[in-house]
């Protein structure tokens, strides 16, 4: 049967069995090998900027454990209830609110908001100061070591009194455990 063929159909019987098998090998051998290397490529890379963030924290570290004992004292066990937490916080803000002679009017505990590794408590605030008893208040409470923060304010001036301020004030506490 090979004897009736011609030169010419053998040339191209073994050119179409070479690139049979060159696909083949290329499409189980190479292109295997060549996803694999990528694949592996792409985990150095990730590799490489891990180990370059941590670079940058080993270099970072002095810093990084003076932030850590600046914030240290602010996490808390969390071995009080939620009601004792309100009833610190609350007690800190009556407290600061006398130490800069503001007049709490009305305070109002709001709802609990759990985020997983921390709680934020929240409460509404109502006050009446002049101005500038009132800017100390609110510095007095950003600085606090029990993380107070005031989220949001509504001032307005009472009526017949301008000297004197109304505010509604929004103060957050978060609980680190």
């Amino acid at each position: 049967m090979l004897e009736n063929i011609t030169k010419r159909e053998r040339i191209m019987g073994a050119v179409t069995i070479g690139v049979a098998l060159t696909a083949l090998l290329y499409n189980f051998a190479v292109e295997p090998l060549l996803r694999q290397w990528k694949a592996l490529d792409g985990r150095i890379k990730e590799k490489e900027i891990a180990f370059t963030k941590y670079m940058r924290i080993v270099r970072d570290k002095d810093i990084i454990e003076k932030l850590y004992s600046d914030y240290a004292p602010y996490v808390e066990d969390k071995k009080s209830s939620a009601e004792e937490e309100n009833a610190a916080a609350l007690d800190r803000i009556e407290k600061l609110a006398r130490g800069a002679n503001v007049r709490i009017t009305n305070i109002k505990p709001l709802k609990i908001k759990n985020f997983g590794d921390y709680d934020k408590y929240s409460f509404r605030v109502a006050t009446e100061s002049g101005i500038e008893e009132l800017s100390k208040m609110i510095y007095d409470l950003q600085s606090s070591p029990r993380l107070l923060k005031v989220d949001r304010m509504v001032l307005r001036a009472k009526d017949r009194e301008p000297d004197v301020i109304r505010a509604m004030l929004q103060i957050s506490k978060i609980s680190v455990f």
